[in-house]
């Protein structure tokens, strides 16, 4: 068990330089508390298979309407991958996690034709 275990939003950490690809599985509102004292409603997008949420930023947002569309509804089931981006937020190292488009998936092989082999007279 590890203490990052105990938290219950997605961080930059906590992708140990891996870039996953993810299903969205919900976008939901949620009372956060980024600050002591201070409750805020923000979006939070949940993955399929995943516990912790990830606290949708500003250009999370940008980017997930840029990909599926102003509704948020239809970000339901869409395939992304994440990244954590190494930055410096007022004077200090950060590390957001960003979400990006995820690679195309291959497309299966296509099966050649089948032939009926037709008996010789």
């Amino acid at each position: 068990m590890k203490w990052s275990d105990f938290e219950h939003y997605l961080k930059g950490e906590h992708l140990a330089g891996k870039r996953p690809i993810v299903t969205i599985r919900e976008i939901v509102i949620e009372e956060t508390h980024a600050q002591a004292g201070r409750a805020e409603d923000k979006p939070v997008c949940y993955f399929a298979g995943a516990k912790k949420g990830l606290i949708l930023s500003p250009t999370n947002m940008r980017t997930l309407r840029a990909l599926f569309g102003d509704d948020v509804a239809a970000c339901q089931g869409q395939r992304v991958q994440l990244e954590a981006v190494p930055m410096r937020v007022a004077g200090r190292d950060t590390l957001p996690v960003r979400i990006c488009p995820a690679p195309a998936q291959p497309r299966p092989a296509a099966e050649p034709p089948a032939t009926e082999s037709q008996p010789a007279s």
